[in-house]
């Protein structure tokens, strides 16, 4: 869908400019107030583009202050990760008694269910990319995002996920009266792996090495319906020899076949855990969609990464009320 609505606080009476925002933020992007000290009537604008399974917001504005309250997060409930970039302008973010300075080029991510207030002392801009809080813990299912994480995109392992970001973004917008580019939505999610690489990777990792696991990653998940896709297709698509691939991808403790695998399992684990397409597909085939001649061998890496079979996952999500 692409660009779907376009917001400017320019288009109403300054009066109601405070209003305004609000009222749009909430009923789009997340439930807030907001507060600002210009004379001249706040100004502020949005662009909301639908990315799929998730929207991306690119925000401006003039000097002001946001807050979202515990009572807002109570009342107004929103479950997401919000991954964005700084692309202008100096920002604040105080949560849970902390407080992040952040600059042109940093990156944070933080959830939408703790409260939290913002600060924008300069004229500035962010690139918002809204993530499905339920998708992001079936991915991430150890990654608590309760306190913010910043990152500094102006250094080391910073820089490439701002790329990544900055890429996208750049994507979408070229796009925006298209349909969205579901490959794009996996640059995204490649992009957040990155910083899950950085957070918990350790300091042998560095930006080169993560740059080639995005590309990797994208890359599987851009082929990942072709049954045959095997490590030497992989090299040969990045450019390098197997062997050399494998061992970039070691210092992660991963190889392309790992990587292959648990791409294909975590198909799986969202189709089986999204009941409506889950319902409707035998185990067996989607075994072989998956990558799978043996439907024991699939039970068993099913099981091994996600602690069930594939079997018992689907009573559970058929039967929540009776899950253990």
């Amino acid at each position: 869908m692409g660009l779907i609505s376009s917001f400017d606080t320019r288009s109403v009476a300054k009066s109601d400019r405070i209003d305004f925002w609000e009222e749009r933020c909430s009923s789009t992007v997340v439930g807030l107030t907001c507060s600002t000290t210009e004379e001249n009537g706040f100004e502020a604008k949005f662009d909301h583009y639908d990315f799929g399974s998730f929207s991306i917001f690119d925000i401006a504005g003039k000097p002001h202050v946001i807050c979202r309250s515990s009572e807002m997060v109570r009342r107004d409930e929103k479950d997401s990760v919000f991954f964005t970039i700084i692309m202008k302008g100096n920002v604040f973010v105080n949560r849970r008694d902390r407080i992040d300075l952040l600059n042109a080029g940093d990156i944070v991510l933080y959830d939408t269910t703790t409260p939290y207030m913002h600060g924008f002392p300069t004229e500035a801009r962010q690139v918002l990319f809204d993530v499905p809080g339920a998708e992001f813990r079936k991915r991430f299912p150890q990654w608590d995002l309760r306190d913010a994480l910043k990152i500094d995109g102006n250094n080391g392992n910073g820089i490439a996920i701002g790329k990544a970001m900055r890429n996208t973004f750049s994507e979408v917008r070229a796009r925006k009266y298209l349909a969205p580019e579901p490959l794009l939505v996996n640059n995204i999610w490649s992009a957040m792996e990155m910083v899950h690489d950085h957070v918990f990777g350790g300091s042998d990792i560095s930006s080169y090495h993560l740059g080639i696991i995005q590309r990797v990653r994208s890359l599987i998940r851009s082929r990942i319906d072709d049954t045959s896709l095997d490590t030497e297709t992989v090299a040969d698509e990045i450019g390098m020899s197997s062997r050399q691939l494998n061992r970039i991808l070691a210092v992660q403790d991963l190889t392309v076949r790992k990587l292959i695998q648990n791409e294909r399992l975590d198909r799986a684990h969202r189709v089986i855990s999204g009941a409506a397409d889950g319902e409707r597909i035998a185990l067996t085939e989607l075994a072989y969609n998956c990558g799978y001649s043996c439907p024991s061998h699939f039970s068993k890496s099913f099981r091994r990464r996600f602690g069930v079979a594939p079997s018992e996952m689907r009573v559970a999500v058929r039967n929540p009320e009776n899950a253990s």
